[in-house]
This record gives C-alpha cells, structure tokens and sequence, in this order.
C-alpha cells in the first residue's frame, strides 16, 4: 500500500519532495504507520471502521481540505451518509452514537481549549467505553495533523494555497495562565494503574510513561499510541535539519494558539533551556504569537501559528520568509511538522484532561 500522503499528493518515488520525506524516515514512516493503526488494521477497541472514517470525513470538512475530504468519504459506506456527516452532528439520517462523536469532532476542531469532563461524560452516555473514547479522540486529533502535514508538503512543493477566507478555530483559547514552571495533569477518565497494564500496554509505554496518567490512559489504544509515540520521535529527536530549539519554539506557538496550558509549560521549558533565550520564550507565553522576537523567531512562530488555524492559513508567504533568512527544506519540514504534531498533542491534553498546578 502506498504512503497516504504521498497518494493523497501525487509524490511520486524519486521526487525532490518524496526524497525530503526520506531524510525523516522515522517521522514518515510512523506517520503512515498512525494512518494504519487508525484506519486500515484490526482495531483494538469497537469503534467501527465507518465511524472512524465519518469522524475524520468531519474533520476533514471542517478543515475545507477537498482531497482529503474525499479520501474519508469513501471510507464511509453510502454517500448519503457522507453528505449527513459532512453537514454536521445535526443533519438527520445519523445515529445518536455517530452525532455524539461528530458533536465531539467539532468540538475538537473549533474550540478544543472549551472542552471539560461534561463533554466525555455525553460520549459516555451515547455508548462509547472508555477505550472508545480514546480512539474517537485519537482519530480527530490524527486527522488535525495529517491535515496540516498534507498543507506543509503541498507548500513545500510550491503549491500557491490561498489563505481561507473564514478560519473557525480556534475559538475561545485559554490566553492566560502559560509558564514555564512543570505542571501535572489529571485525567476525566481513570487510565489503568500501573498494575493493571497488560504486556501490550507496557510494550508501548517504555521508560517514564508508564508512570504517567496522560500516557497510561492513551494506551486504552495500544498501537495507536505506539505509532504516535514513533511519530513524536521522528519529529522532534532527529540529527540535522532544524535546531531543535526552534522545533520546541514551533511546539510551543502552535500550543499558545490553541491554549494549551500543558503542553506549552513542557515545550516553552525545553525552547528557553536549549536556545538560553529565556526572555524571548516568555514573552511568547506573556504576549502571545504577536510578541516582540527577532526575524527568524517572527517567522518561525508567524507559520506554526498559520498552519495551526482552522482552515490552516499557511501560505507561500510564509515558507518565502523563512526561505529568505537561509532556512533550507528540511529546516522547512521540521518546523512545519512540529507545530502540526501539536495540533494532535493539544487536542488530547486539552480534551481529555487538565493541567494541575503544582
């Protein structure tokens, strides 16, 4: 079977743009491998194959991406039930169980820093276990990174994207309360102890994250988690390419965008410690995206944060800014894949839990 990225683009073997993806091997491969764990292997939880394609054909609607919107709709079953899901968790024709999920969907598409407890427990009441509701949660947070690595390869290729007309989201982002200081985070949903993980819960939970609630509850979904675990290395632990100060930097604009307290505390620590330019990192956090920074910062921040609104506003402008100041592209890819790793990060931490202070 063929990358779903490069199908979706038509990167052909041998390309400049298909040589780029082999320089993150890890990254690519892990990235397909998500896809797969999602949607095309045997499932470790009961959620069906129809209802993961209608969610991520609702994410992929919400995100005004044509492509990918066909490649979710075929997935469906019938296309009446297509055009019910693409108009939303109110159009008739759908179950209570799939508009509880699609009422989710949007949820995490337009206002995932909105989310609380109450929003699990309607899941909940619709059906859905627990391992159920860390697929469902799994699959619109995927699609909210496939969607802008599939826009950061399209520019990377030269592709003129327009600017959308109308973003949606992020709506009502938390914009106070960001620090640097190590937070907790509390679950909505009681992950396995530690004694009650199984040997294949454990074989995706090596070293530290299985003491953690966050990781431990992911794991509800085995492979899933072990795909996206790969995929986060890829990204963010590779040799070359861009600094990986300005990977955390991209990590923690995408993360002020969306207000997510967390993961912005994590990857702002990891920016400052790194770059030593703690000062720039907290006025990132204090102001936001507008902060005063220097040119590379600017632009680096100015596209994670553009990839990151929903429809993504990335454009050539941006990648030009950066291809000004000597970026190459893999500097390119590395910084566009950070931030849009982030928009599946943010997702999960902000709607299937908190953050606790110390």
């Amino acid at each position: 079977m063929a990358d779903i990225l490069n199908q979706l683009l038509g990167i052909a073997d041998g390309s400049p743009l298909a040589e780029l993806r082999a320089q993150r091997p890890e990254a690519t491969t892990h990235m397909e491998g998500s896809y797969r764990a999602l949607f095309v292997n045997e499932s470790k939880t009961t959620v069906t194959r129809s209802e993961r394609f209608a969610v991520a054909l609702r994410v992929a609607s919400l995100h005004a991406e044509p492509v990918l919107v066909e490649r979710y709709a075929a997935g469906v079953g019938s296309p009446e039930l297509a055009a019910s899901v693409r108009a939303g968790p109110a159009a008739s024709g759908l179950s209570p169980r799939l508009k509880a999920m699609l009422t989710h969907a949007d949820l995490l598409v337009i206002r995932p820093a909105a989310a609380t407890s109450d929003d699990l427990l309607r899941l909940k009441a619709n059906g859905l276990s627990d391992p159920e509701v860390v697929t469902v949660s799994q699959v619109i947070a995927f699609l909210s990174f496939q969607l802008r690595v599939f826009a950061a390869l399209a520019l990377l290729r030269g592709d003129d994207r327009k600017a959308p007309g109308r973003q949606i989201g992020p709506r009502d982002p938390v914009t106070e309360g960001f620090t640097r200081d190590e937070l907790s985070w509390a679950p909505w949903i009681e992950p396995p102890t530690v004694e009650q993980t199984t040997d294949e819960q454990k074989a995706v939970l090596p070293g530290r994250r299985l003491e953690s609630p966050y990781f431990r509850l992911l794991s509800l979904d085995p492979p899933v988690l072990g795909e996206r675990t790969a995929t986060d290395m890829g990204i963010f632990y590779t040799h070359g390419g861009l600094p990986r100060a300005e990977r955390e930097l991209s990590a923690t604009a995408a993360s002020r965008v969306n207000g997510c307290v967390y993961c912005a505390s994590v990857h702002s620590r990891q920016a400052a410690t790194i770059s030593k330019r703690v000062d720039d990192v907290q006025r990132l956090l204090d102001v936001g995206i507008g902060a005063k920074l220097d040119d590379r910062w600017r632009a680096l921040v100015d596209l994670a944060a553009a990839l990151t609104t929903t429809p993504t506003s990335a454009t050539q402008t941006h990648v030009q800014k950066l291809r000004d100041l000597g970026l190459n592209d893999l500097e390119l890819l590395d910084a566009m894949q950070s931030a849009a790793f982030f928009n599946w990060a943010n997702r999960l931490m902000l709607t299937l839990g908190e953050p606790v202070r110390p």
